[in-house]
């Protein structure tokens, strides 16, 4: 069992010497095999107080929901789409509420965050896959009027990661999983443009973190353990932290979650969001290299090392093969910008033609 006592280990504003909030809301991550029946006995130790509302969906009922719910004597309030509607009807649903729990992926666990904002109750995890870095991060990704938007809410005070239950997912969203953090080699040096060419404020802690996940990855990937559930969640971990660290997505989503979001937004398929990321991340790497003369030295951070990460991870890498038309990828690069105007990324400061845009799809081989 590995246990990531995150309370002390975030420094102060004052120590890093950043602006930034440092919220330390996030207490304890607790990772190991066998730990749902240890849940009692935990929240008995953090004081968490009832009622306890659990979020899960039809499947995560299944695998943990419905034995969890009956552990914690809980609530079980089913969620049915990734959308802040639905999200402001379990709001209303939970009021009175002093825990919510979510048992899931990332729609149960960001309804539930934002229920649990809402309502001001205590928020925990209990992640069914290891396919995203919402797990810890206090950030909502949802849907509204077609298009997905993202707010700032509150971690979670506990997130418990049973290697049990997330081993069981599907193998496509544990390649999701390496392709959200791979990703992070562009988020960085995105955010670092923002500080460089419009003064954002920036955190090198927040950057520590990010790439401490990254350099986990990366590890696994080149020593073939792209199999190390306990690493790929201590890493999907670290990037949440970074983003509790600075109260924002920055350290870890950049022009290649633009990408993504903009395929959510107008792609006839998609593909689960660290896939989409890892899409993203080949076109923008480059685009970078090309264009960015602060991009990283380190090879193992050029485009082409990536993509054989990537293949390492068993990430699809061909846009047809997912049901993703090469027009709406080349439209992605272009006008994906246009989601987030107020920050910079390598796409705000350097649009791409669409014949620029094509042709760095075709050099990454996605198509």
């Amino acid at each position: 069992m590995k246990i990531i006592d995150v309370k002390n280990i975030i420094p102060s504003r004052e120590e890093c010497g950043c602006s930034l909030p440092h919220e330390k809301t996030l207490r304890e991550v607790v990772i190991g095999r066998g730990l749902v029946d240890k849940l009692p006995r935990i929240l008995d130790t953090l004081n968490v107080k009832k009622p306890i509302a659990v979020f899960y969906d039809k499947i995560t009922f299944k695998v943990g929901g419905e034995k969890i719910v009956k552990l914690v004597d809980g609530l079980g309030f089913e969620v049915a789409e990734p959308t802040f509607r639905e999200a402001e009807k379990k709001t209303l649903l939970t009021k009175g509420i002093q825990t919510v729990m979510a048992v899931g992926g990332g729609t149960v666990i960001d309804v539930a965050k934002y229920a649990a904002y809402k309502n001001i109750a205590s928020f925990i995890t209990v992640p069914t896959a290891l396919s995203h870095d919402g797990i810890v991060s206090p950030i909502v990704s949802l849907f509204s009027e077609g298009s997905r938007k993202s707010i700032v809410t509150k971690a979670p005070i506990f997130s418990l990661i049973d290697l049990d239950i997330v081993s069981t997912a599907p193998r496509i969203l544990f390649s999701s999983g390496f392709g959200d953090l791979l990703a992070k080699v562009v988020s960085i040096k995105d955010w670092q443009l923002g500080r460089d060419e419009a003064g954002e404020e920036y955190c090198h802690t927040a950057e520590k973190y990010t790439m401490r996940a990254v350099e986990i990855v990366l590890d696994c990937l080149k020593t073939g353990q792209a199999r190390d559930y306990e690493k790929l969640a201590e890493a999907l971990v670290y990037s949440g932290i970074s983003m509790m660290l600075v109260g924002s997505s920055r350290p870890a989503s950049g022009s290649e979650h633009l990408f993504s979001h903009y395929l959510d937004m107008y792609s006839p398929h998609r593909a689960p969001h660290g896939i989409q990321c890892a899409l993203g991340t080949l076109p923008t790497s480059l685009y970078h290299e090309k264009h960015n003369p602060n991009w990283w030295k380190n090879p193992d951070y050029s485009w082409r090392q990536l993509k054989k990460h990537m293949e390492r991870a068993e990430i699809p890498l061909d846009l047809r093969q997912l049901g993703i038309p090469v027009e709406i990828a080349v439209r992605a690069l272009i006008y994906s910008p246009d989601i987030r105007r107020e920050k910079i990324t390598i796409l705000h400061k350097r649009r791409p033609t669409e014949e620029e845009a094509l042709q760095l799809l075709k050099e990454t081989e996605l198509v």
